[in-house]
């Protein structure tokens, strides 16, 4: 397999971020309740809004030949205004669906993702990035410089 190549996700990588999410979620232990023709098709919908020109989120992917097997998803969050700043200025970001498929990990793809996302958010100005990382993947988070320092707070009010 050669190194992965890294680039900005586009709405044409649909079904392959849609098979990613679902064995992300899956080998995370979330029930299946549904066919994956059906979370396809709803992915689709998801993926065209979410990675059109101008929407608060992005996506980057590893891909190998004409396969994806990684990528991460990050979104900007508007702040309210603030008497000194304008609307968009100096956003919160947002990371998440960090995955990189099994056979691949351990090998830097996952942090050359990150690198890719942080770059993104400094360019962009924005002033903190948050995680909600599983306890398997904080050392990851630790390692591209996330802290347990002014950690926001959670109510889990879903459960899941």
């Amino acid at each position: 397999m050669s190194v992965p190549r890294l680039r900005p996700a586009t709405p044409d990588d649909a079904d392959e971020l849609a098979r990613l999410r679902w064995d992300f979620r899956v080998e995370h232990g979330t029930s299946v309740d549904r066919t994956f023709d059906e979370f396809l098709d709803e992915f689709h919908g998801f993926a065209n809004e979410a990675l059109a020109e101008g929407a608060p989120w992005r996506a980057w992917v590893a891909e190998d030949g004409d396969r994806l097997v990684g990528c991460l998803w990050f979104q900007l969050v508007e702040k309210v205004p603030h008497p000194s700043r304008r609307r968009w200025e100096r956003p919160i970001g947002y990371v998440t669906n960090v995955y990189v498929e099994s056979d691949l990990r351990n090998e830097g793809l996952g942090a050359r993702l990150m690198d890719e996302a942080l770059a993104f958010a400094r360019e962009r100005e924005v002033a903190e990035v948050v995680v909600w990382p599983s306890a398997r993947s904080v050392s990851f988070y630790r390692r591209a410089g996330f802290g347990p320092e002014g950690a926001p707070l959670l109510l889990d009010l879903a459960g899941d």
